[in-house]
């Protein structure tokens, strides 16, 4: 894993992105109970009809859909550090119109903007970290972001069974401005990108730093080679063509493109939104305690993911997610269909549902962190910040799409429907990774690109 400094200082330089995750969490994880407090509350400070509410809920997949191709245009003229910045002030002033107002219209377009923060903030912080980690420990980085998101939800679910709505809109904000702080004084810019702007003694030194070592001979070979590829790929960007018609770049746009819009497609988004008004209040347990298992059984599986995501195969993880989802969806679909037609559906059924469910969205957090890690590794330079942004726009769009219909179709057809759709999903899912999705652990970026050249 290479000397302590050098873990150090690149523990260091992923602090922001952790915090960026957390208020980005934050925000996401305040949807989900809010819902249930404007549907179902007496007392709650606001008052939304189902359609109202999917709107809420779906918004920040709408924004983001747009957000990444902010980062398009700015990732290799303002550099990775000041978009994770600019990220990071909308998460921070999200919240103040959340405080001051009780409008639905206004919270919709609140979260619209949010979701641009978070296309921004997806479409960087992959290739702030693949460019800036080593590739013995990219993964467990990438995985300490996405547990981070997971965390800030889980601190969200908790918190808001406790405090009031103006309560939680202060405490986020000021969670997200100490991660603009940490953002401003820690956030390290790429080596790639300041070669990009012809900065070469700079980029030698963040390098040298982030490898902890103040001999030049330590870093020589890797930082030629990363010289040469970026003036290469630089080259390339004279011609449109280049982008997008050349082989390896159309090959890893299609793979990066697909592999997300069928993680989406699985349904995730949706469960993550609407967890707390998906299982009727019981004997078994309530709302909250839905929601708070939830988080937890995200987190848990994160964790996990970074003990094990540098020494198995991200193809075999992936393999193994989907085949999960696949078991997780069809056993959800019989018995929410169980439960639907039968005036005496099976005792178990709430329960099994209840598990499965918390299964798949904890492992699928921990998929997050393979996607994101891909979406960082697949690309070269050249496309890097158009493909990353088309990739992070597509799963965006596919989410806003699961989100928005997932109370319709429960209405018109039945909750199983939902299930039964992202079953399949999950098949197609499984079927398109086997057979395309190519491995990235333990390669250098440079490698990887070598790698799918030589595929046919």
């Amino acid at each position: 894993m290479g000397n302590h400094r050098d873990v150090y200082h690149q523990c260091l330089a992923v602090i922001p992105v952790c915090l960026l995750e957390i208020s980005m969490g934050l925000a996401c994880g305040w949807i989900g109970p809010m819902i249930k407090t404007f549907l179902e509350d007496p007392n709650s400070e606001i008052k939304a009809t189902e359609d109202e509410c999917s709107w809420i809920a779906s918004m920040p997949g709408f924004g983001e859909t747009f957000g990444p191709f902010f980062s398009i245009l700015l990732l290799d003229e303002l550099g990775r550090k000041i978009l994770i910045q600019i990220a990071t002030a909308i998460f921070a002033a999200l919240w103040l119109p959340v405080l001051f107002t009780r409008s639905v219209t206004i919270l919709c377009i609140t979260f619209f903007v949010f979701g641009l923060g978070m296309g921004i903030c997806n479409g960087v912080t992959a290739i702030y970290m693949g460019e800036n980690c080593s590739p013995k420990i990219r993964g467990i980085f990438c995985n300490a972001s996405v547990t981070s998101f997971y965390l800030g939800v889980l601190l969200q679910y908790t918190i808001a069974e406790y405090l009031s709505y103006s309560a939680i809109a202060t405490v986020n904000f000021i969670l997200a401005f100490c991660g603009l702080i940490s953002c401003t004084f820690l956030a390290v810019e790429t080596a790639q990108f300041l070669m990009l702007k012809g900065r070469f003694d700079k980029a030698e030194s963040k390098m040298m730093w982030l490898r902890g070592t103040k001999n030049k001979d330590d870093i020589i070979t890797d930082f030629e080679n990363i010289k040469a590829n970026v003036a290469s790929e630089k080259l390339k960007k004279a011609s449109y063509r280049e982008l997008f018609f050349t082989p390896v770049n159309f090959k890893s746009l299609i793979i990066v493109l697909t592999l997300n819009m069928a993680h989406a497609a699985t349904g995730n988004a949706s469960l993550f939104r609407y967890i707390s008004v998906l299982f009727p209040q019981n004997e078994h347990f309530t709302s909250y305690q839905v929601t708070v298992y939830f988080g937890i059984s995200q987190l848990i599986f994160c964790l996990l993911a970074s003990f094990v995501i540098e020494n198995v195969n991200r193809r075999s993880l992936t393999l193994f997610a989907f085949s999960l989802f696949l078991v997780c969806h069809s056993v959800s679909t019989y018995f929410f269909y169980d439960a639907a037609n039968n005036e005496t559906p099976s005792k178990y059924g709430l329960w099994i549902i209840f598990a499965m469910v918390c299964l798949f969205s904890g492992f699928s957090a921990a998929l997050d962190s393979v996607v994101h890690m891909i979406r960082g590794e697949l690309f070269p330079q050249s496309i890097k910040p158009i493909g990353s942004g088309l990739a992070i726009a597509t799963i965006s769009f596919t989410q806003f799409l699961t989100i928005k219909t997932f109370l319709m179709v429960k209405s018109q057809y039945g909750i199983y429907m939902n299930f039964l759709g992202y079953a399949v999903c999950s098949l197609a899912a499984f079927w398109f990774t086997y057979f395309f999705l190519p491995e990235t652990r333990g390669k250098t970026l440079i490698e990887i690109q070598k790698s799918l050249e030589k595929q046919k």
